[in-house]
């Protein structure tokens, strides 16, 4: 009978600590293959644990800014539904409101509380798995760990070694005791097997219909021509009317230093003149709509978790 695993993700860890992986393989332009990373765990746990390993859920944790200046974050947002989309993970992503918390400082802090209280929650619902893994380094969660093999379940972990001398992964956390039922995967020592291979193919500009060679394997396509153009334009500030260059594609612009005053407290009055009776207003610094989709996924508290992708790995 195959054991249920369920592997639950610190966005904020892996996106630092990928910087590992470049460096063991030494080698430039490295990406990594999110579509893989369940079938290669999958596939360690089956051979370390002698047994069918069935992967039910891949959760990812991560955070996005909103409403912070001069922050663009389409391409965060991109790159989050490409994994909810493509990769078939279950994201539960942390909105930051920066209009709310202008002061804020996100940090994987927001991600391990996060990950902590649905690992334990989903530990206590009947069947949901047998085997939580762990994608992460910090050793914030060894209390979450010791509880989850209290409450029965089996726990691995999936860290990086040390690489050049830069420590990925904390020590507290790679040595704990009371936290762990198998040998640790080190995703440096898989880093080639994490290696997003990429094929050259001719492809179409959607902006031109101009033919190119590439390796982007997205569904939307541009050529080098049009993506540079694309990239920078003059743009005049909508507060003191001064052009600048700039790759900010919404609809409003402040230039740099109009941005800088705003950060450091300093408000500065719009160029145009106001002929109202009613007190002048001074706007506030460019924020984005207030009504961004929301892109957190809940589980609801059924009493088996349900099923996004199966991946079963057996031992030969």
């Amino acid at each position: 009978m195959a054991i249920r695993a369920m592997i639950f993700i610190d966005g904020c860890w892996l996106y630092k600590g990928r910087q590992a992986l470049f460096d063991k393989l030494g080698e430039k332009g490295f990406e990594i293959d999110y579509k893989r990373i369940p079938d290669i765990i999958a596939q360690s746990l089956a051979e370390i644990s002698g047994q069918e390993v069935d992967v039910v859920r891949t959760c990812y944790y991560g955070t996005i800014p909103v409403n912070k200046v001069g922050y663009n974050p389409a391409k965060q947002k991109v790159f989050y539904e490409f994994l909810g989309e493509q990769c078939g993970y279950e994201m539960d992503v942390m909105e930051i409101d920066f209009r709310k918390e202008p002061n804020a400082q996100p940090d994987n802090k927001w991600v391990n509380a996060n990950l902590a209280s649905e690992m334990t929650y989903l530990a206590t619902v009947p069947g949901a798995y047998d085997v939580a893994v762990l994608v992460g380094g910090d050793a914030d969660y060894v209390p979450v760990l010791q509880r989850i093999r209290q409450l029965g379940k089996r726990v691995q972990l999936v860290a990086m070694g040390a690489v050049r001398g830069h420590v990925i992964s904390s020590k507290a956390l790679v040595t704990a005791t009371r936290c762990f039922d198998f040998p640790h995967i080190f995703m440096d020592e898989h880093a080639s097997e994490f290696r997003l291979q990429r094929n050259m193919q001719t492809r179409l500009c959607m902006n031109c219909g101009k033919e190119e060679e590439t390796t982007w394997g997205g569904e939307e396509f541009y050529c080098s021509e049009c993506r540079a153009k694309r990239a920078r334009r003059v743009r005049v500030c909508d507060n003191c009317g001064k052009e600048e260059e700039t790759t900010w594609d919404k609809d409003f612009f402040y230039c740099s230093e109009c941005r800088a005053k705003y950060r450091s407290g300093e408000s500065t009055a719009p160029k145009q003149t106001v002929t109202t009776t009613e007190p002048e207003v001074i706007p506030p610094a460019p924020q984005p709509t207030t009504d961004t989709p929301t892109m957190k996924a809940t589980l609801a508290p059924t009493p088996v978790a349900p099923k996004r992708t199966r991946r079963t790995t057996s031992v030969e």
